[in-house]
């Protein structure tokens, strides 16, 4: 099974609960300043997905690089080129007639 990139919600979701906790104002208010709305925290919070604009206007509030939760795909290993040339072609291989 391919593992395609994916990102961590769940992380960034914690770094912004303790943040929000910490701040103390609300999250109506805190979400005011960020630019998204108090369920956009929430899902966050919860590590639902938002929007990429909305991921990086939290990771600057949050003064974070918005690729600091960025899991990308596992590098392709590239297959030998044994494995690739087998040595033999159907279309070059003569045919003998009997």
């Amino acid at each position: 099974m391919v593992r395609l990139a994916a990102y961590d919600y769940r992380e960034l979701g914690k770094l912004l609960r303790a943040k929000l906790n910490e701040d103390g104002r609300g999250w109506r208010a805190c979400a005011g300043d960020i630019g998204v709305s108090a369920s956009d925290l929430s899902r966050i919070c919860n590590g639902q997905s938002v929007s990429a604009p909305k991921v990086i206007a939290v990771s600057d509030w949050l003064r974070l690089s918005f690729r600091a939760f960025y899991l990308p795909p596992p590098a392709v290993p590239k297959p030998d080129i044994a494995e690739v040339f087998h040595g033999k072609s159907t279309e070059t291989e003569r045919s003998v007639d009997v």
